[in-house]
């Protein structure tokens, strides 16, 4: 039972020093705030992180964990036809705006706020674009395979080309109320993806 009690209280905080980084960003929230925002002590908060910048790490953890989700559900290999590799590569597009769409917050934190905090924060982050970066080279080398790609493509490369696209995706669509942008972002990715820009 402690240790339940633990883990809530470590979840507690984690979720309120979410909601003060979105409204104050990382370099004018304070500590003080994110404990009166939760209502502990600043002794509470100090059992269970160290620093500001140790609890903005495990937010950005929690963050990249909800990304990783998206994933989860899929299997590289699954898709067997030229259509249903569409879909595929539709619907994770679609789930990864969608995580971010329905809390813009982490989308700020990850992509404004994040970069350049620190050095071992920039590692972090370059680490989680290359796991991501892998994880969609699986999916081309699917494709190349199956011969729903070009047989010469860099699948390293472009699996990091596409998780750029998303993840610009993500950053614009963090500054804006409009939903329809989703759709437009997914729609130009795939788009670019399956049918070029050529006339």
């Amino acid at each position: 039972m402690p240790r339940v009690k633990t883990e809530q209280k470590r979840r507690d905080i984690l979720d309120a020093a979410a909601r003060v980084f979105s409204k104050h960003g990382f370099h004018a929230a304070t500590v003080a705030q994110i404990a009166e925002e939760q209502g502990i002590g600043l002794g509470t908060f100090y059992r269970y992180f160290e620093s500001k910048l140790d609890v903005f790490h495990a937010v950005i953890d929690e963050v990249m964990g909800e990304v990783a989700a998206v994933l989860a559900p899929e299997r590289a290999t699954e898709s067997q036809t030229l259509q249903a590799y569409r879909v595929q590569v539709e619907r994770i597009g679609r789930g990864l705006f969608d995580a971010f769409q329905q809390n813009r917050a982490l989308a700020r934190l990850l992509f404004v706020e994040a970069p350049g905090i620190s050095l071992e924060l920039n590692e972090k982050l370059q680490a989680t674009v290359m796991f991501f970066g892998i994880a969609t080279q699986a999916y081309l080398e699917n494709g190349v395979t199956r011969g729903f790609l070009r047989k010469d493509l860099d699948v390293e490369v472009t699996a990091l080309l596409v998780n750029s696209m998303v993840f610009e995706g993500v950053r614009q669509l963090a500054a804006k109320e409009d939903a329809a942008e989703l759709s437009r972002w997914t729609k130009a990715i795939t788009a670019l993806m399956f049918d070029g820009v050529r006339r």
